[in-house]
């Protein structure tokens, strides 16, 4: 057998400076980089009935902080977020949240994260060169999705089990792990029925969503009309 391991090499760590709209721009010399994913959470349900403990899954928690290991680079008076990471780290708000992105293109997954943060200068020792370390706080659940992939395409059919609908609607594209509003439906409606909600499956099995729900888009989705009786015409 030959393994189909790979090694950490090539690990990135970007940060949306100016929105999930444009790109985010990357740290550079990044050495170590956290765990990021599901902690194990579990409650106790053992009984007098029992005859040893149990336990069932609790909710996911994604909470812990997470800190990534860089070289230091020298600070550039005037210089660019790009310039270095100590510019790219000055170039942020201390108090703002922040979308950030964790690249792993030897196993085509990157992850992103909406989070708070904090860093400071590592200790310094001979024959070493310095560390800065940046820890993310987050406050969402990571979004993992494909290496490369930096949007996804909501689009929109106004037929569907229900009925067939008319019309056409504008695609929306939204940077991947963000979010958008589910908008109005401009369809023109069946007759005899009006707009529901939207569907991700068309026989309306799937996840629905009523006006300026928020879609996470972490894949392309097609959302599907569902239309309803028209009691108005009654």
């Amino acid at each position: 057998m030959v393994t189909k391991a790979k090694t950490a090499k090539g690990i990135k760590l970007g940060v949306y400076v100016n929105g999930s709209n444009q790109a985010p721009v990357f740290f550079e010399e990044v050495k170590a980089s956290p765990a990021i994913g599901e902690s194990p959470a579990k409650v106790d349900a053992t009984s007098f009935d029992s005859n040893a403990h149990e336990y069932v899954k609790d909710i996911p928690d994604f909470s812990a902080d997470l800190t990534f290991t860089m070289n230091a680079q020298p600070y550039i008076s005037g210089g660019t977020a790009e310039a270095s990471n100590l510019n790219l780290i000055q170039s942020l708000d201390k108090n703002a949240a922040y979308q950030w992105v964790v690249l792993y293109p030897a196993l085509n997954q990157q992850v992103t994260i909406l989070g708070d943060w904090s860093w400071n200068m590592g200790a310094g020792a001979v024959s070493q060169v310095m560390d800065v370390e940046l820890t993310i706080i987050p406050r969402s659940a990571p979004i993992f999705t494909d290496y490369g992939v930096d949007s996804y395409t909501l689009s929109f059919n106004p037929v569907s089990d229900s009925g067939t609908g008319t019309g056409e609607m504008t695609s929306q594209v939204a940077s991947a792990g963000t979010t958008i509003k589910a908008p109005a439906c401009t369809f023109t409606a069946p007759e005899g029925k009006v707009f529901g909600s939207w569907n991700t499956e068309s026989d309306g099995t799937g996840v629905s969503y009523d006006l300026n729900d928020s879609i996470l888009m972490d894949a392309n989705y097609t959302l599907y009309a569902i239309w309803v009786t028209d009691n108005s015409t009654e």
